[in-house]
């Protein structure tokens, strides 16, 4: 095999296994002052994905959206139990502005 072929192989495995383990965290747009709506992908194509309001200062988790690439579950609170919220999730492709429907989801379930 020639090294440019197993070169191509191992990027084509590192961009897999990268893919798989997900993304870093980034903030989506949120309007109450002092906390954040944080991010992150876990896989499935991005089907898979947790957003968490948290206070801005102590990390304190105030709320959490979960897709397990499938369904939609929420948590209100640290100590809150989760419930599958909906039978889909919101997703990329579909039409659906992703960003909004997490925060307007959270808005709701927040009551902010």
């Amino acid at each position: 095999m020639s090294s440019l072929a197993i070169a191509l192989l191992a990027m084509a495995f590192t961009s897999g296994a990268q893919a798989a383990a997900g993304t870093g965290s980034y903030t989506l747009p949120w309007n109450t002052r002092g906390e954040v709506l944080e991010y992150h992908s876990c896989g499935c194509g991005d089907s898979c994905w947790v957003a968490e309001v948290r206070n801005a200062h102590t990390k304190a988790l105030k709320g959490r959206l979960r897709c397990d690439c499938e369904q939609l579950h929420a948590q209100v609170g640290p100590k809150g139990a989760e419930r599958v919220q909906a039978a889909s999730c919101p997703a990329d492709g579909d039409g659906i502005d992703k960003p909004r429907a997490i925060r307007e989801t959270l808005e709701r379930l927040l009551q902010r």
